[in-house]
């Protein structure tokens, strides 16, 4: 059976949302521990890209914050 082929919406379907709309770029120096820990993290949340690990670790992160403030 021939594999379908991916269509617009079925691959934005299937990406996060920061995938599909895109804001900016980050291009910061790290330490080979902070991306070496980055690629580890990679691995563990089951991601493809050292994105989704920053988006992740960003909302984690912030929701914290908020937490400890007693914001929503």
């Amino acid at each position: 059976m021939p594999r379908r082929s991916k269509t617009p919406e079925t691959v934005a379907a299937t990406q996060p949302r920061f995938l599909v709309e895109p804001d900016g770029f980050l291009n910061v120096p790290v330490s080979r521990k902070t991306r070496d820990d980055i690629h580890h993290l990679k691995k563990s949340m089951r991601v493809s890209s050292q994105a989704e690990v920053i988006e992740k670790a960003v909302a984690i992160v912030r929701a914290i914050d908020l937490a400890a403030r007693g914001e929503e």
